[in-house]
């Protein structure tokens, strides 16, 4: 009996036993729409803290949803027993999650067409805080020029998205360029290997430690060239979503990141297919990934794909249980057997073709407005009797959540913290790192691609220690103003140090430091406070929103040896928008 089938079991005997699981939505009340709602929509965080605030627990944390999702999930809330700060949640919610595009035609057939134009500007007082990764509000969240979307659907059935975009790169002819393996000559994980000579990376970067910059293009070579950041082919029922789609991913329940998939990169591909009740959902994902360093443009020579399956059960109105096994599978040629959904991924244990990860979500929502989580995620783990041939490679995260309505809006706040071991992520064949490739027109004397590295997990990869406190205030319909307290010890393991004591990361993981590793432990402390807000519609196809962050950034190296605290260094950095969209 697969894994998959014993949690069913489970699930089913405490349902005939207890009758815990809340009543089901009838069919006939479903509201059916195969639309995706992007991660970037604040009805995530609305729904999540109406949630709370009602004694609901929590909605799913397998996103993004469908609209016929969104609709399930709020039907659960009764709107005539809300106070009117959370009435007013609800409304906008709702306003959100209602199906239908601009434009209905005869047939069923709908479409619509948007162009969003936004300006932003960026200040910092430090630029040797010059690279991506030195700043908070980075490259995935700054916002394009110019965007024009279009999308269509017919009846309930079917609906496609796609948007195209002027904005600016990650990366600039003018950076500090390098081949890869010249400086780490052993690879890099198991991505760059040693024989990759050519695979260019960034030292630092004119566009990151500049002063003052805005995402107004000011050279044809400065352009992002890796759009669309939003397709979407979309199909479904009023239980099931079938999605092939080019877009943010998150499975978690943290706010820090999360350890399987999280949405900290601009873009995922995926094939993807979810089953879902009022008890229960069952996700079957297939994420796919780069494998070909190269500046140039040979064809592939192997593939890489993240298999993956997600059960969650909302056994009570305040409890909620996800688990999930997954693998990542490389090879040259690809054996459809290995996609069946039912079988138990860490069995497919050829260590030259898979990596498996297992991981394990808890919600629970003792009383109104009050939620404790926790978020584990095992990589590699060592049994009694195994020896110490490979290091183990665990992630553990947990919090609690608090939201309640005060005055005309809706006051949440969140303290969390994480710990990862410093192979997490990492094998010697097949890891959990990523990179994506970035077109630069120029580069050095033609064209050429610069490597953007990443985990697809937690953002700050292995060998961490985090704490983080948020708070918000929200404002239904109109905005919210936020701040966050961020603090992080993190161990030399980065993606660049070997994970095998002899240095060689064609063998096995099996690095011996304890987090925060190494005699160099970086220690940071950020400060953001931010507000984003619309203004009200003039007329009603012209939307106006302005935003604004403030980051304050305290950085410092703790030499273990001495005891002594080297290399202080701080930025302020300061970001600020507008966009209208028609």
């Amino acid at each position: 009996m697969s894994f998959a089938l014993r949690i069913l079991g489970l699930s089913l005997y405490v349902t005939m036993t207890l009758g815990a699981f809340p009543q089901a939505t009838k069919a006939t009340d479903t509201i059916v729409s195969q639309e995706m709602l992007p991660l970037t929509s604040a009805v995530y965080a609305d729904m999540a803290a109406l949630y709370l605030m009602t004694g609901n627990g929590t909605p799913s944390n397998a996103r993004p949803w469908s609209k016929t999702e969104a609709n399930l999930i709020l039907a659960r809330v009764d709107r005539t027993s809300l106070s009117d700060a959370e009435a007013a949640l609800y409304d906008s919610v709702a306003k959100v999650v209602e199906p239908g595009l601009r434009f209905r035609l005869r047939d069923g057939f709908q479409f619509s067409a948007a162009f969003d134009t936004a300006f932003e500007s960026y200040l910092h007082s430090n630029t040797s805080f010059d690279q991506e990764k030195d700043w908070v509000y980075d490259f995935e969240k700054r916002r394009p020029l110019a965007k024009v979307s279009v999308a269509f659907s017919l009846d309930d059935f079917l609906y496609s998205y796609c948007d195209m975009q002027y904005g600016r790169n990650i990366y600039n002819t003018q950076d500090g360029l390098y081949f890869a393996t010249t400086v780490y000559p052993g690879g890099i994980g198991a991505i760059v290997s040693p024989s990759d000579t050519t695979a260019i990376l960034t030292s630092h970067s004119v566009i990151w430690g500049a002063a003052f910059l805005s995402n107004v293009l000011t050279m044809p070579k400065d352009f992002d060239y890796q759009w669309p950041k939003r397709a979407i082919a979309s199909v479904g029922g009023e239980r099931w979503n079938l999605s092939l789609s080019r877009d943010k991913l998150s499975w978690g329940n943290g706010h820090s990141g999360n350890f399987i998939l999280d949405n900290h990169v601009d873009y995922q591909n995926f094939a993807r297919l979810d089953f879902f009740s009022d008890a229960f959902k069952y996700e079957w994902l297939n994420v796919f990934f780069e494998t070909n360093p190269s500046p140039g443009e040979p064809k592939d020579s192997k593939f890489k794909i993240l298999m993956a399956h997600r059960l969650e059960f909302r056994f009570f109105k305040g409890l909620t249980l996800a688990v999930s096994e997954n693998v990542m599978y490389q090879n040259d040629i690809f054996e459809f057997g290995y996609l069946n959904p039912g079988l138990i991924f860490h069995n497919l244990n050829n260590m030259s073709l898979f990596n498996a990860i297992a991981h394990t979500e808890l919600d629970f929502s003792p009383l109104k407005g009050f939620k404790l989580y926790a978020q584990v995620a095992m990589d590699q783990g060592k049994a009694p009797t195994e020896g110490d041939a490979q290091a183990d490679a665990m992630g553990y995260l947990g919090g609690v959540e608090y939201s309640v309505a005060v005055g005309p809006g809706i006051l949440s706040s969140s303290l969390e913290g994480a710990y990862t071991s410093p192979t997490l992520y990492r094998r010697q064949a097949i890891d959990f790192l990523m990179f994506r490739k970035y077109y630069m027109n120029g580069y050095p004397t033609g064209p050429g691609y610069v490597l953007s590295l990443n985990y697809i997990g937690y953002p700050y990869g292995g060998d961490a220690e985090v704490l983080q406190w948020d708070c918000s205030y929200r404002f239904p319909g109109v905005g919210k103003v936020a701040f966050r307290l961020f603090g992080m010890r993190h161990g030399v393991m980065d993606y660049f140090l070997s994970h095998s004591q002899d240095g060689n990361n064609s063998n096995f993981a099996n690095y011996a430091g304890v987090t925060p590793s190494g005699d160099a432990v970086q220690e940071s402390l950020v400060a953001s406070l931010s507000g984003d807000f619309e203004l009200p519609r003039i007329v009603s196809w012209a939307g106006f929103r302005f935003w604004a962050e403030l980051d304050w950034i305290k950085a410092r190296t703790f030499q273990a040896s001495t005891g002594l605290y080297l290399d202080p260094r701080s930025d302020l950095q300061f970001t600020s928008g507008c966009s209208l969209s028609l």
